[in-house]
């Protein structure tokens, strides 16, 4: 096998090995039921009522659906099409499988075109797919960042045969089809565009205007997304936009960009990704010149983004671990090292993916059996009931925490029954809860409480039952709660119960006969 220089390709370079790759990157999600990520079950609830919508269910009495362009649509849209022949959660299921393949096969087909073969170092990248964004279930972004890697190798590619009308077409429409599926993953496929264009384009440090021009007219084929994102922010979300240059939390990031369950292992597999790049920054390995711009430009990017962006929270959390990746497959041995040393740097690379996959999958595992345990009351909640959700976080909150936040969504999956649970986002989201549940208790948002002597600041767990509207739901179930802190109330009627959940059923004050006969006369 040759690869695409006319060399005689190294076993790294191989079609095995990168089918290796591969299978180790869909390894941590082949187990579990459903993919164990924090926010993954409302996604799950809400692509359960995209699916009902049309039916007579509880569910199409109380969620309307109000269709709009909004860049948040990438999952959604696949489990839509995906889930009559295989229902909502093997849908999802698959779906999930498909972002760490396609992020994947992205990024080593972009180190293929930058370096003009696959370096032996390329893998290091790898794990920083399943990244703090992964883990915290922003499925629709991981989807855009993983199309905006695969896109911008094709670019490459393209450029490199010389085909400026396919490279062209695929800035332009892949620009949109990123954005349908996040718009954050637009910008990250815009900072890898614009960063490519810097390297084509300036080819000294005297700017000239042709340079300019050249590298504006290549940008401008992004734009294209502005078109709906100017109808969309038009609307309803305008969003909060705050924390710049918070540098330590930007260390922070870094250092959590592989945050899962250990955070001796994830912290140290993050220093050692930055200790590799810190080896192509002073000149111990080669560095793609090309690669080395883009890493460059989302650094910058990355140090101005905020916190918090237009109402997307955790903006520059979810640039990190794409910006070290980038960084890493910038890297190459330098050809004076020789076969044996790129071989053994292969060999690292290799090691490190399988170790990482190994440990994912076994974090994976343990959550999938914690969630079975957290879920052995679904078959106790009355299909179609009405059931307002109270979840009391562990504190305080560590690197590792049971997720468990969003669990109540499975109950609108497998029971069609209502719970307070899906994301509060005007224009952002297609799925709003109608005037029959009121609004403090419709969303997520007013799901966690904390629980006597927690310092967090949700509201008291009793402080909130005692403003249920009981009128509006047949269910209370609450999660990380232990029995003595429940409550013990003459209209919440026991009828689950474990060491951390309880379920009731909300006993409604009976109407008197006289009452119910109305006035005489």
């Amino acid at each position: 096998m040759t690869n695409k220089r006319g060399k005689q390709a190294n076993w790294w370079q191989s079609k095995t090995y990168v089918a290796l790759l591969l299978l180790l990157m869909a390894l941590p999600l082949l187990w579990p039921p459903f993919p164990p990520l924090d926010d993954v079950p409302t996604h799950m609830g809400r692509f359960h009522i995209q699916a009902g919508m049309a039916g007579a269910s509880t569910l199409s009495s109380i969620f309307s659906i109000d269709w709009m362009p909004v860049g948040n649509l990438g999952v959604d849209a696949l489990v839509y099409v995906l889930q009559p022949l295989m229902g909502v959660e093997p849908a999802t299921k698959l779906v999930v499988i498909l972002i760490p393949l396609l992020s994947a096969g992205g990024l080593l087909l972009i180190a293929r075109e930058a370096h003009g073969e696959l370096p032996a170092s390329a893998a290091f990248a790898l794990p920083l797919i399943y990244n703090y964004a992964f883990h915290y279930g922003f499925i629709n972004f991981s989807l855009g960042a993983a199309l905006a890697f695969l896109l911008f190798g094709l670019v490459l590619r393209y450029q490199r045969l010389k085909l400026p009308a396919v490279w062209r077409t695929l800035i332009l429409l892949g620009s949109l089809l990123i954005y349908f599926a996040h718009i954050f993953g637009w910008v990250v496929f815009g900072l890898l565009v614009v960063g490519n264009a810097l390297y084509r384009h300036v080819t000294s440090w005297r700017i000239s205007l042709a340079m300019v021009r050249a590298v504006v007219l290549e940008c401008l084929l992004l734009a294209l997304p502005l078109i709906p994102i100017v109808a969309w922010r038009s609307g309803d979300n305008q969003g909060e936009t705050s924390a710049f240059f918070a540098l330590f939390d930007k260390w922070g990031w870094i250092e959590s960009a592989m945050r899962d369950r250990w955070v001796k292992w994830e912290g140290l597999s993050a220093l050692f990704c930055m200790g590799l790049i810190g080896l192509g920054l002073v000149g111990v390995m080669r560095m793609s010149r090309r690669l080395l711009l883009v890493f460059l430009v989302m650094a910058a990017f990355y140090i101005f983004i905020p916190y918090a962006f237009f109402g997307l929270i955790y903006a520059d959390m979810r640039i990190a671990p794409l910006m070290l990746a980038i960084g890493l497959l910038a890297l190459a041995p330098r050809p004076a090292w020789g076969r044996t040393a790129a071989s053994a740097i292969a060999l690292l690379a290799l090691a490190f993916v399988t170790a990482r996959s190994v440990a994912t999958t076994i974090s994976y595992a343990r959550y999938a059996e914690d969630h079975a345990r957290w879920l052995k009351v679904l078959p106790s909640i009355p299909r179609g009931a009405r059931v307002v959700a109270l979840v009391a976080p562990p504190c305080p909150r560590g690197w590792n925490v049971p997720r468990i936040i969003h669990l109540p969504s499975m109950a609108i999956v497998r029971r069609d029954a209502f719970v307070n649970d899906q994301f509060d986002m005007p224009g952002a989201q297609l799925v709003a809860v109608g005037p029959s549940i009121p609004r403090d208790f419709a969303y997520h948002s007013s799901a966690q409480v904390r629980l006597p002597g927690c310092e967090r600041p949700e509201p008291l767990l009793a402080d909130r039952i005692a403003q249920i509207p009981r009128g509006a739901f047949d269910h209370l179930w609450l999660l990380g709660v232990d029995p003595a802190n429940r409550p013990r109330a003459d209209w919440l009627r026991p009828v689950w119960s474990d060491d951390r959940s309880a379920l009731y059923a909300i006993v409604r004050q009976k109407t008197s006969s006289a009452a119910k006969a109305g006035p005489r006369g």
